[in-house]
């Protein structure tokens, strides 16, 4: 009687706990890449452009990293495409804000070698489009790159 009893009520937990778990695991809101908490209002800044060298030849496979001043939000990290495009994107609080950009060869000399660049992009009253409701929305600026040849 003990055992009927108890495989009842594991039923009954299983049940619950599958409901649950479906319940939890089924929502129609994107969480954003950023990870922004809950609650908080978010926009996405994006930076996209082309990487060329100083003779402006498209240079494909550059590392590109975009990462906040802060610990907060997480980089986003792109390989330049064979034409030298490359978009990196950060959700992060709609206000203004400076990120560094980092620039890195990293296929060798299969392409050429070229020396590493940094720069910081600055959004300063950035305007946002597409948003409602806690998403504002996304801005972005184009930030063409030319990397000088290593000797």
């Amino acid at each position: 009687m003990k055992q009927a009893a108890l495989k009842k009520y594991n039923l009954f937990i299983a049940f619950l706990l599958t409901i649950l778990g479906f319940g939890a695991s089924c929502t129609k809101f994107k969480i954003p890449s950023g990870g922004i908490e809950y609650g908080s209002p978010y926009a996405t800044f994006k930076v996209y452009g082309k990487v060329t060298s100083e003779n402006g030849i498209n240079i494909p496979a550059i590392r590109v990293i975009m990462k906040s001043e802060q610990i907060y939000p997480l980089p986003d990290t792109v390989i330049s495409d064979y034409y030298g495009n490359y978009e990196v994107r950060i959700a992060d609080f709609p206000r203004d804000h400076n990120y560094i950009l980092e620039f890195k060869d990293i296929d060798g000399a299969a392409h050429g070698s070229y020396q590493a660049k940094d720069t910081t992009v600055k959004f300063i009253n950035p305007v946002f489009e597409g948003g409602e409701s806690w998403y504002k929305g996304e801005t972005s600026k184009e930030m063409n790159i030319k990397l000088k040849e290593e000797s």
